[in-house]
């Protein structure tokens, strides 16, 4: 049977393909300046992951859209804001470039009713014990690097907020020196403000 390779992301092109271009060209610059090999992320593929599920027989996408629209008819939209940039797992031992997310309540409860109806429905099976650190990756380096000096120009840069109005089921293929990430399925959030009380005190994730 046919597999693909699925998660579950919020898409992030709209508003940073536009607020993010200029900061995005000049770290590029930057980075070839100090001799810093970055394998960018194409502005029209940044995501904030949400659910990874793996390789999936394609039999199972009706039953995970299932699954996913329940939680989203659940769910009020909300907004975040974009800004800050840093690495992974540092700045001075970077692998990973990302831009950060506020890390609002809400969306954690987003994350926390998917895996928890994900699980139920044996979809996974068993929970995602790592912190929820939502960010967007937006390069990965080929070896660690201090990008200390190659960020510090944009870092508390704001780049805008990102209205969160769906959740979309991605698939991610290889192709290329790239990843690319598919839609397969968009769900809209359809939750009533009257159904949910929420606190909007956030921190940036690190």
């Amino acid at each position: 049977m046919t597999t693909k390779r699925l998660f579950l992301a919020l898409n992030a092109t709209n508003p940073l393909a536009e607020t993010f271009q200029p900061t995005f060209k000049k770290l590029k610059i930057n980075a070839d300046r100090r001799d810093i090999t970055v394998k960018w992320v194409p502005l029209d593929n940044l995501h904030i992951t949400l659910n990874f599920l793996g390789d999936r027989y394609v039999e199972e996408i009706p039953h995970i859209a299932h699954v996913l629209k329940q939680v989203c008819e659940m769910t009020v939209p909300f907004e975040l804001k974009i800004e800050d940039i840093s690495a992974f797992s540092s700045e001075t031992e970077a692998r990973v470039l990302w831009l950060g997310v506020q890390n609002k309540k809400c969306l954690g409860k987003l994350k926390h009713d998917l895996d928890e109806a994900l699980l139920q429905a044996e979809i996974l099976d068993h929970p995602d014990q790592r912190i929820f650190q939502p960010h967007l990756t937006i390069g990965r380096l080929r070896n660690p690097r201090s990008v200390k000096d190659m960020i510090s120009p944009f870092k508390r840069k704001s780049f805008g907020k990102l209205q969160v109005n769906e959740v979309v089921l991605y698939e991610s293929r290889q192709q290329g020196v790239y990843q690319v990430y598919t839609p397969l399925l968009r769900c809209p959030l359809t939750g009533s403000l009257a159904l949910t009380v929420e606190d909007d005190a956030a921190v940036v994730a690190i």
